[in-house]
């Protein structure tokens, strides 16, 4: 395939403009996704993994996570893994602001469409790949992000796990939600295995504990002789 195609889709596309920093992205979206729920494919797909295919729709919680992207304190030129990069909006501001990106998804649709969306924005500091979060490769990064991850208990321990390789130490991770109620858990979870754990809203300010709105949960860790 011509990393300016797409791929051909039962639902089709359409291309909408979001303001990311001070360039209009263009970024094209799964048109109806909701038709993705009856497509032969898909019910083949969740039969076998339970898979459902979340990737397809652009998340509220994205554009929030796009505003804490574009103001944070990371350095020029960043090695950024994004986990579940669904249609790319979020990986598109990392590398708005300089980041050399590798946009990652268990579905390879999604791939293709992020590196796409990424293409048609002139980007090219960016690599696109297939990555289950069970199988995590041994690749370190000193930031990993994702966005509206935490929608499963099953998927908690994965995330963590992954964690425990792919962040380098002293690294950080940011991972936006919408306000899911197993994001209570994972705040647990994740100060269980020695992460300090910051949760913060909309407009960047600090909060006491999870709650049923947009959270940006930042882990890091403190490495032993610092």
């Amino acid at each position: 395939m011509h990393p300016m195609e797409l791929p051909a889709f039962p639902c089709g596309w359409i291309e909408r403009q979001f303001p990311i920093g001070d360039r209009t992205m263009r970024v094209m979206l799964p048109f109806r996704p909701d038709s993705l729920l009856d497509d032969l494919a898909v019910l083949a797909e969740n039969e076998r993994d339970d898979f459902m295919p979340y990737w397809a729709y652009l998340w509220p919680a994205a554009l929030h996570m796009v505003r804490a992207v574009m103001v944070a304190d990371w350095p020029a030129g960043a090695r950024v893994l994004e986990l579940g990069c669904g249609v790319g909006l979020v990986g598109l501001a990392a590398l708005a602001r300089g980041c050399h990106v590798d946009l990652t998804d268990y579905e390879q649709k999604s791939v293709r469409l992020t590196e796409y969306n990424a293409r048609l924005n002139g980007f090219q500091c960016f690599s696109a790949f297939t990555l289950d979060w069970r199988q995590p490769t041994q690749t370190t990064y000193p930031i990993i992000v994702g966005c509206d991850l935490l929608y499963e208990q099953r998927n908690l321990v994965s995330i963590l796990d992954l964690l425990e390789v792919m962040l380098e130490p002293g690294g950080l991770c940011w991972l936006a939600d919408g306000g899911r109620s197993v994001s209570h858990q994972f705040w647990y979870l994740a100060q269980e295995r020695g992460y300090n754990v910051t949760i913060r809203g909309i407009d960047g300010q600090e909060l006491s504990a999870p709650g049923l709105h947009y959270q940006l949960f930042e882990l890091s860790r403190i490495v032993p002789g610092n």
